[in-house]
């Protein structure tokens, strides 16, 4: 509830221009709105929707449209957070440009005697995100310092171009380094290598210039 009020004074930093699509997921994969700019759409999802009430059906936008590529039935069969970013990864492939997904979330992955693993469906999520250009970015709802299924969140935001921050304390503050990082963009060109594809890592900083880069930490070609 904490980070919905956030999340519904967030709408306040975006663009004219921003396009925004809610999308929950509990059970399975639940589709609140396409993607749109009307504020008047988008915060009542916030304040009372996502607690308190059925998911409307969906129309496809005019203009980009993630229903179009992304069929309400199909979340109802998603059963996994991973499977559910693979999906929604699927559908923002087609899409032109980078895009962000913001992720609100208590954890991923299993823990175990070794520690936190990923789920077997992680890989495919991950390589599609890649596919699609988006980056999540992980804001932690867990009212804790520290917890073991953190260390996914971290992973997926690191490996994808995004950041992971903690809102149990200081939850505006990670909502305007959010915004902060929205408000940005650049474009990185990488020559394509010799060979056979494979795993490249990437590590981008900056020069003569203080500030952080966020960019995903690999490539495959």
């Amino acid at each position: 509830m904490r980070m919905l009020r956030e999340g519904r004074a967030f709408l306040s930093t975006l663009a004219p221009n921003d396009r925004v699509a809610i999308l929950s997921f509990d059970s399975h994969l639940i589709v609140w709105t396409d993607f749109t700019n009307d504020r008047a759409r988008l915060e009542p999802v916030l304040e009372r929707g996502l607690l308190l009430e059925r998911p409307p059906a969906v129309q496809a936008a005019s203009l980009l449209s993630l229903v179009e590529h992304l069929d309400p039935a199909k979340g109802r069969r998603t059963y996994s957070v991973e499977k559910a970013l693979q999906a929604v990864a699927e559908a923002l492939e087609p899409l032109p440009g980078p895009k962000s997904i913001v992720l609100f979330g208590y954890g991923m992955g299993r823990l175990g005697w070794g520690g936190v693993t990923m789920e077997r469906d992680y890989e495919p999520a991950r390589r599609a995100l890649l596919d699609a250009r988006a980056s999540v970015f992980s804001l932690d709802v867990t009212d804790a310092d520290y917890h073991s299924l953190e260390a996914g969140l971290q992973r997926i935001a690191a490996e994808t171009g995004g950041f992971y921050a903690r809102t149990h304390l200081f939850p505006a503050l990670a909502m305007r380094q959010l915004a902060g990082a929205l408000a940005g963009s650049y474009a990185l060109f990488v020559e394509k290598p010799e060979g056979g594809r494979r795993t490249h890592t990437i590590e981008v900083d900056l020069i003569r210039r203080r500030g952080t880069v966020m960019a995903k930490n690999s490539y495959e070609r």
